[in-house]
């Protein structure tokens, strides 16, 4: 069999940097999305969470920029923002403000659009890859009796149009959390793998505004964003600015344990108002609101574990949402769609296109990497109260130990800029417990009890938050 074609299901982040590594390995790659594709920075149908808050980690931003050279120089000349979280963004973390200082390495902040679009336009770049847009996939097609293999997909135009056959020697389920992988998995007669859920009750609400000019600001406000953590159980809210391209901000409240933030304009500015500090209301007050306001309920984690799935099916992979979604809050998603894409073509690049093992050592491969970025997150969400699911072994040690850490990180900027390499996926998780970070964050610990250091900073007014 040729490696003519592979198909994408997805024109998302996640099926755009697919479609980037598999035109390495076949002579065509077809992209099939349900939405039109717009040519240049627009919201549509199918990205509804792309009005809110987005992060690209420092992992995220290194792989972009390799998969499609150019990205983050036309970002940048684009209007995103290259910031410094920790000079320019005022953080009230859970035990107080965040002390001033230089990251190790600055991050890139623009909307969601804008970074789609980007890629996109890349990705249009490549001969090889064809958009096949307004159209869905109603199942896959296979052949081989009781050991199937994927030799493409079936097709429904949107509006009612008709419907048809496209053949493909592999099939990248990159559709998102929307996936139907499991009912195409079940009409070929194989029982999907099995899912882990953590849902902890979160929702966004989500409201954009004209950046005010900086001669209009109190003279105290040195700050370009803001982040302020929720504090539960008084303050079950998370508040965030973002600024983003074209002097505007994204102002997004994030609630827990079923404190899901207002929907309507008046209660999503009573809100600001509640926060821990009134310096993000302050903000706004300022601004002009150029948007309704969105709001978000999606935010379980979902793992879909193929990694140790039984079954067998050649020609067929998942990757993004599709595999592995995370509760949006902890800004996960874009990186690894980036990274699996990266661990798609290095496995492609070994195995080949064709092989049957190809599936089951991508599978294997992507959930290694997986576990990592799912255990922070679904161990942050166990810290809420009503957080449904199985929570992970030894939970309450690890996230008493990361408390300390992240103690230890205001004054120990070795052990804050390791911490800072695990977050943006630089190493590994198990970087957090190494001999020296144990011995740093346990003698802090120790000093912090003799001296009888209180559990959390008193919330300073915004000029105080240096």
């Amino acid at each position: 069999m040729s490696t003519r074609r592979a198909v994408v299901i997805g024109g998302s982040i996640a099926g755009l940097c697919a479609a980037r590594v598999l035109s390495d390995a076949f002579a065509e790659v077809t992209v099939v999305e349900r939405d039109t594709l717009p040519d240049g920075v627009q919201d549509r149908a199918g990205v509804p969470q792309a009005r809110h808050v987005h992060a690209l980690l420092e992992r995220g931003r290194r792989d972009l920029d390799r998969l499609f050279p150019g990205f983050v120089r036309i970002m940048l000349e684009r209007g995103a923002l290259d910031l410094d979280f920790g000079l320019d963004f005022a953080a009230l973390r859970l035990i107080g403000w965040q002390p001033r200082g230089r990251s190790p390495y600055p991050a890139l902040f623009a909307s969601r659009t804008l970074i789609e679009s980007v890629v996109r336009e890349r990705l249009r770049c490549i001969p090889n890859v064809e958009f096949l847009e307004r159209t869905s996939v109603a199942g896959l097609l296979a052949e081989g009796n009781g050991h199937p293999r994927v030799r493409g997909v079936r097709l429904q135009a949107r509006d009612g149009g008709g419907t048809g056959e496209l053949e493909a020697e592999l099939v990248v389920d990159a559709s998102g959390r929307g996936s139907k992988a499991p009912d195409w998995l079940r009409a070929l007669g194989l029982t999907p793998p099995e899912e882990t859920v953590v849902d902890s009750s979160a929702a966004y609400a989500t409201r954009w505004y004209r950046a005010p000019e900086p001669s209009s600001w109190p003279a105290s406000w040195w700050w370009k964003g803001i982040w302020i953590d929720p504090f539960p159980p008084d303050y079950q809210m998370a508040g965030v600015l973002i600024p983003v391209e074209g002097g505007r901000w994204i102002v997004t409240l994030a609630g827990v344990s079923g404190h899901y933030p207002p929907a309507d304009e008046d209660g999503f500015a009573a809100a600001l108002g509640k926060l821990r500090s009134p310096i993000l209301a302050q903000a706004v007050a300022l601004a002009k609101p150029i948007s309704p306001v969105y709001s978000n309920r999606e935010m379980e984690n979902r793992f879909r574990h193929y990694e140790r799935w039984s079954e067998r099916l050649p020609g067929f992979v998942a990757v993004g949402d599709a595999a592995c979604k995370f509760n949006p809050v902890y800004g996960q998603g874009m990186t690894t769609a980036a990274v699996c894409a990266t661990i798609l073509g290095e496995t492609l690049a070994e195995l080949g296109p064709t092989s049957a093992e190809l599936p089951p050592e991508l599978f294997r491969r992507q959930g290694a990497f997986l576990q990592e970025p799912w255990g922070l997150a679904v161990g942050a969400d166990f810290r809420f109260e009503g957080t449904t699911g199985t929570p992970p072994l030894g939970i309450g040690v690890f996230n008493v130990y990361l408390d300390e850490l992240f103690r230890t990180t205001y004054d120990d900027m070795e052990v804050r800029d390791a911490t800072i390499d695990v977050m943006h996926m630089l190493r590994p998780a198990s970087g957090l417990f190494a001999p020296w970070m144990l011995a740093r964050v346990g003698t802090h610990a120790l000093r912090r009890l003799l001296a009888w250091m209180p559990e959390a900073a008193p919330t300073p007014q915004p000029s105080q938050a240096t």
